[in-house]
């Protein structure tokens, strides 16, 4: 069904700012996403009426604080299909993809593409440093996933693939129940990073068969500083958690230390209680509005973008040609990236430009940098005309 941005945009009072003078068009979403009153609401009414430190206590206002975090649990875990105790809070995707990279025992390469964020590589690749381990690259063509190259790099030897769900700079999609299906036929566990996918489309870990998921609150209209990562539970059951501490525990004598059950196992230390319930409660606000009808709603808004700036001479559109992206890359002629975003800052146009802590994919394109725009679904049609009369202006400084 399709998305009227404005039944919603009343529920985000940030999208009313102004800069000088001018409402701001915010298309900086695959960055961070605005939070809705519902979730501030909850998050208050935890502080208000809930305070009190989860799973430890026994008076009444720990007992409420311990439901509404667990219940959180299984509401996130609802969203990507999972099993609630396959679902471990996190600060972020970066965290998530830590805990994975420095809990699972490997003996065998692994492959991460060229496309991928430095929250995702990098773990990885420390991990190879760290433990003699061979990392390889999946290769990309035209900012895509070579899915030849991949069935010819995931092999018997390799022992993890990590790959990104949707792309972060090109806004494309991975094929990912195709990319489990040749990671587990070649004995290989999968990590999806679904940073970028899970805000906007329908993602369920069990029919997409993979062993880890990572994704951020902030990017889903939760709070910031919140996450989620799920893994098979046999495999978090066999891994060691990141952290050590109070609250991950089920006996510590002298000589011995012995862990407690899955998840409790990976949340060394006081949670971040009320970022967890919040977390889930977006979850909830945008199960109420539908993932499918999120993604129909942005690509209507980035088909109507490129058709927009494939009109501007001198700007050239970075995305795949046989799909609508999730997100629109571009470039302009004898301008920086970053000097197309100030100019459009001075229009009231929020977007953000460089590499999208993502290096390795632009130096493979030999770009300096890209401009992203990425609009959710409380943006609107009159938005995007907004921001290629901006673009248009830039075009005229430089």
């Amino acid at each position: 069904m399709a998305i009227n941005p404005e039944n919603y945009r009343e529920d985000f009072p940030v999208l009313q700012e102004e800069s000088d003078g001018k409402q701001i068009v915010y298309f900086d979403n695959a960055a961070t996403t605005h939070t809705p009153e519902q979730v501030l609401e909850r998050i208050e009414k935890f502080y208000r009426e809930e305070n009190s430190n989860e799973g430890r206590s026994l008076h009444k206002l720990a007992n409420k604080a311990t439901v509404a975090y667990e219940n959180a649990r299984a509401t996130v875990a609802d969203f990507v299909g999972a099993e609630k105790d396959e679902i471990i809070f996190t600060r972020n995707t970066t965290e998530s993809i830590n805990i994975v990279a420095e809990g699972l025992d490997l003996d065998g390469k692994i492959a991460v593409p060229k496309m991928s964020h430095h929250s995702e590589q990098l773990p990885w690749r420390r991990k190879a440093e760290e433990e003699g381990l061979e990392l390889e690259f999946l290769p990309t063509h035209e900012g895509k996933l070579d899915m030849e190259d991949a069935r010819e790099i995931i092999d018997e030897d390799t022992a993890l693939v990590s790959v990104t769900h949707i792309s972060n700079v090109f806004g494309c999609r991975n094929p990912i129940e195709e990319l489990a299906e040749i990671a587990h036929e070649n004995g290989a566990y999968i990590f999806v990073d679904g940073a970028q996918s899970v805000p906007r489309i329908p993602v369920d870990v069990k029919k997409m068969d993979i062993d880890f998921l990572g994704f951020s609150g902030h990017k889903m209209c939760g709070p910031t500083g919140t996450g989620a990562v799920y893994g098979k539970k046999e495999l978090l059951e066999d891994m060691d958690p990141l952290l050590v501490g109070g609250g991950m525990i089920e006996t510590v004598e002298e000589d011995e230390v012995k862990y407690g059950e899955v998840p409790d196992k990976f949340e060394a230390g006081t949670p971040n209680i009320a970022g967890a319930i919040g977390l889930a409660k977006a979850a909830e606000y945008l199960e109420s509005i539908g993932l499918a009808d999120i993604d129909q709603h942005e690509r209507k808004l980035n088909k109507m973008m490129i058709e927009g700036l494939k009109e501007i001479s001198g700007v050239e559109i970075h995305a795949p040609e046989d799909e609508i992206p999730s997100v629109v890359s571009f470039t302009m002629e004898e301008a920086h990236p970053h000097d197309v975003a100030e100019v459009l800052n001075t229009e009231a146009v929020a977007v953000r430009a460089g590499h999208h802590c993502a290096q390795p994919q632009h130096q493979e394109l030999d770009l300096a940098g890209t401009v992203r725009a990425s609009p959710y679904f409380y943006n609107t049609e009159e938005e995007v005309e907004e921001f290629l009369q901006a673009v248009k202006k830039v075009k005229k400084v430089f």
